[in-house]
């Protein structure tokens, strides 16, 4: 009863947080984050131990959505469009970004290039939570549609995660190697990455198939939609139980929904519209719960190193973005608005900052520190320049049907 009635709570504050936010001319996300964040253990604590114990499930549950929904909207010809820019997004940036952070620290921060290059892939990851949720807005007011912009950045956003993580992880691992013994081969940890995205396609499409049989025995609607949003909880509980690094869950989720819409287009638009309905409701407990995972306390003395630090990561970060976009035929404008779409950090930053000085990493707190704030400068900057720009941009594209457009 207590989970039950503090979940109901955090859900009508975080709507009209939300309201209220948007009456600013802000992103409604803005508010709930904020919220969050001061009911949350920083500061007014308010939260209970066992709701908080379950925000993983809730926060993950609200992923599995949203990304199933811009799974949903991605049409065959637009994947076509979007392969090879999508396909660097997912690459370029975050490794730029990452090794930039790894020698400013070496330089500002007096880190080793291990210990340098581990803050760099903590921070390097683009947010899902942010981006994605926003590309999905974008797409439902048919902005960006001519070139399947919004499209493009989903996929290459659920992808970076992948890559950013497996850095982390590396190089991580390489440390500890250093200080305890322990063996760690860089090869299989750099051959995970194409592995876990082969896996990832490979695994929605062989589960798209039996969903597809066995849709076929389902007379209602209603048993389609639980029966298919229960395969994609399954994978994302799948990666979060067996912690593996050859597989990316949010990346097959997103996939599954692709190959629904596109090859089971008499069932996904009931899909799509139930989903979109869930969302309504997940999104107030996903950006609240994200908030609540912030601590702005931690960053005390390290503002002002961090935020050289971050000004010159993300400045590099957005020449990256730029060097994947490289022969298409983007217009300067799409691709300043691909820079800032680019730009928020919130989820793995909010997930990864503590892990460093739990392991025992020298000037872990410190990472832990930049790592909330790359949070706080980027989520609202980027939710907030997103907000602003998407109209200015890009193209309105008219000519799209609704269902097209998700």
């Amino acid at each position: 009863m207590i989970i039950v009635l503090s979940l109901l709570i955090i859900g009508v504050l975080a709507n009209y947080s939300g309201v209220i936010v948007e009456k600013l001319k802000l992103p409604s996300l803005i508010g709930m984050m904020l919220l969050g964040m001061f009911i949350g253990p920083s500061y007014l604590n308010l939260i209970p131990q066992e709701t908080l114990e379950i925000s993983s499930i809730i926060k993950d549950t609200a992923l599995v959505i949203v990304l199933f929904i811009g799974g949903l909207g991605i049409s065959l010809s637009q994947i076509k469009q979007i392969g090879r820019p999508a396909v660097l997004l997912s690459a370029v940036p975050a490794t730029l970004e990452g090794f930039t952070i790894a020698f400013l620290a070496m330089k500002f921060l007096g880190f080793t290039f291990i210990q340098g290059a581990i803050l760099g892939f903590i921070i390097a990851a683009v947010s899902p939570a942010v981006l994605i949720p926003s590309m999905i807005s974008l797409i439902n007011r048919n902005v960006g549609q001519d070139k399947a912009i919004p499209q493009m950045l989903l996929v290459g956003a659920s992808a970076d995660d992948t890559i950013a993580i497996t850095l982390f992880t590396t190089f991580l691992g390489i440390y500890l190697q250093g200080v305890n013994g322990e063996s760690i081969s860089i090869a299989s940890q750099l051959i995970s990455i194409p592995i876990a995205i082969l896996s990832s396609v490979v695994v929605a499409f062989i589960l798209f198939k039996i969903s597809k049989f066995c849709l076929k025995n389902i007379n209602k609607d209603y048993v389609k939609v639980v029966f298919v949003f229960i395969i994609a909880l399954l994978m994302r509980q799948f990666e979060k139980t067996t912690h593996t690094e050859y597989f990316n869950s949010l990346l097959a989720v997103m996939i599954y929904g692709f190959f629904i819409r596109n090859y089971m287009q008499d069932s996904a638009k009931f899909i799509l519209d139930k989903m979109n309905g869930l969302w309504k409701y997940g999104k107030l407990y996903l950006f609240s719960f994200v908030g609540m995972a912030i601590n702005p306390t931690l960053v005390g003395e390290y503002i002002s190193i961090g935020v050289l630090i971050l000004s010159i990561s993300l400045t590099i970060r957005s020449i990256g973005v730029l060097i994947a976009l490289i022969g298409t035929n983007l217009s300067a404008k799409e691709r300043l608005f691909c820079v800032i779409a680019y730009l928020p950090k919130a989820t793995v930053q909010s997930a990864k900052a503590s892990i460093p000085l739990q392991m025992g990493v020298a000037g872990g707190e410190i990472m832990q520190a930049i790592a909330i704030l790359s949070v706080l400068i980027t989520a609202p900057i980027g939710a907030i320049g997103i907000r602003l720009t998407s109209d200015i941009l890009l193209n309105v594209d008219e000519s799209v049907s609704e269902y097209e457009l998700v």
